[in-house]
């Protein structure tokens, strides 16, 4: 199994697009016909230094060398298969490394190199997890050889591990099936300046990656598969960027726990068994742009007891469980576990839809437990849509001075229903009586005046604003 990938020669470049060498390169025993012999299938590995470039056309089959490998590739050190062995080489074909496990190979390679690239040209079971050095790029081809753990292997273990402190990582071009052994595929503690990229993981038995307590961690163009727990997993991290992923079937497909500056943008999840994207726990300075969820179990877009963040351009498909909703901005204490109890602020969500969902959109304390009062204060919903809803827009009693902008409701139950304080919507609110005396406004001119708001009294429908001298002054 772990010849079939060295074969997958293609143009030398880092992050160039790979085009396969002419004619069907292939190690011994990949696509052969069954009446071969297993000696004749295992030639390759014998000959890889000493039949360099030379062309075997048993069954119209091309082989292709170890030199080949390098002449096609950049990269300082070159992982390969050699019959039941892994090898290390440089450019020269030198041989550095010899090992049957080929998580050690890659860990002794890398202890060779300050910083470079280590290409892994062979697919095989890790008995020992790659532990990433600084300033190493450890790649596979583009289109990724296949990394599984070996079956003993349980506990917390893991494909790929970063020790703490360890900075300027990459991992990138590989396809991890974790088989739902161990722990978390990727495990990233400490790291600064992570960078995973077209990394494709399945099966993985807890997340499949896990970051914490690091420091501008960048996620690219990776998918998911069948995650038991989380597809990305975020704790106590800061610069944290995630783009272009595709997530299938896993409990969040990114959850950030007491984080900061974490973007996730054009990303698309599928059929999450509870939120898609939960950010939670005072996370603060977050956006997330472009993305879509279809099917959730829970509320697809979940910013729950966190500040200063926005949902952009997102689209929320499907998700009918009671009290949950296509996009939230809410207080929940069990997201408070020091017990801060800090308002929520600074939270918006603009030019989303929420379609079939039980609630397109909602700001909210989520009360399951117990009540609070603590204040979701001034959430923003601007431009958005809610299409076949329930409910179009719910906002709780906690909820202060929500700015609401052009929002429609298409085929919704009830377009909006509003229990809370000092709601401004279209840069109108309601109050009880001459706000100057009275009612929800009353006391609250400066605001009214910083946020240009008319103010109606519901009693007589005379309108009302503030002048920055004369408080409330009639229409």
């Amino acid at each position: 199994m772990y010849a079939c990938s060295l074969y997958r020669v293609m143009e030398r470049s880092r992050r160039g697009t790979l085009a396969s060498v002419a004619g069907v390169l292939a190690l011994a025993g990949c696509g052969r016909p069954a009446s071969s012999g297993q000696d004749e299938q295992s030639t390759i590995a014998a000959d890889m230094n000493d039949r360099t470039g030379e062309q075997m056309m048993d069954s119209g089959e091309q082989r292709v060398s170890a030199e080949a490998i390098v002449a096609k590739y950049d990269a300082d050190i070159y992982i390969l298969a050699r019959g039941e062995l892994f090898q290390a080489i440089d450019d020269t074909e030198a041989t550095l490394l010899e090992a049957e496990d080929l998580g050690s190979v890659i860990n002794d390679a890398q202890a060779t190199l300050s910083d470079g690239r280590v290409l892994v040209a062979a697919d095989g079971l890790l008995g020992a997890a790659i532990e990433q050095a600084n300033q190493v790029s450890i790649s596979g081809p583009n289109e990724g050889v296949e990394l599984t753990p070996a079956e003993a292997v349980g506990g917390s273990y893991a494909i790929y591990r970063t020790p703490p402190g360890t900075s300027g990582g990459r991992l990138e071009s590989f396809n991890i099936d974790m088989q739902y052994r161990g722990g978390s595929a990727v495990v990233a503690d400490g790291e600064t300046g992570l960078n995973l990229a077209d990394v494709h993981i399945k099966n993985a038995g807890t997340h499949a990656i896990a970051l914490s307590g690091g420091a501008s961690a960048d996620i690219r163009d990776a998918r998911f598969e069948s995650t038991s727990k989380d597809a990305v997993n975020i704790t106590g991290c800061t610069d944290v960027q995630i783009d272009g992923c595709e997530v299938s079937d896993s409990n969040h497909a990114v959850s950030v726990v007491s984080s900061s500056n974490v973007t996730i943008r054009d990303s698309t999840i599928r059929g999450a068994e509870y939120s898609a994207i939960a950010l939670q726990e005072y996370t603060t300075n977050w956006k997330v742009t472009g993305c879509k969820a279809i099917n959730s179990g829970s509320t697809p877009f979940a910013a729950s007891t966190v500040q200063n963040g926005t949902f952009v351009d997102c689209v929320a498909e499907g998700t009918t469980n009671d009290r949950q909703g296509g996009f939230e901005i809410e207080y929940n204490a069990d997201h408070d576990d020091d017990n801060r109890e800090d308002p929520v602020v600074g939270c918006s969500v603009v030019s989303c839809t929420a379609r079939d969902c039980n609630m397109g959109f909602y700001a909210r304390e989520d009360d399951s437990k117990y009540e609070t009062g603590i204040p979701v204060f001034r959430p923003q919903f601007v431009d958005c849509k809610a299409v076949d809803c329930d409910t179009g827009l719910f906002l709780g009693d906690n909820v202060v001075e929500a700015v609401v902008r052009n929002f429609d409701a298409v085929d919704c139950g009830t377009d909006i229903v509003d229990d809370g304080i000092r709601t401004i919507a279209d840069g109108r609110s309601a109050n009880g009586g001459d706000p100057a005396t009275e009612g929800q406004w009353f006391g609250h001119a400066d605001t009214a005046l910083e946020l240009d708001v008319v103010v109606e009294d519901t009693q007589t429908g005379t309108q009302y604003e503030a002048r920055a001298k004369d408080g409330w002054k009639k229409r």
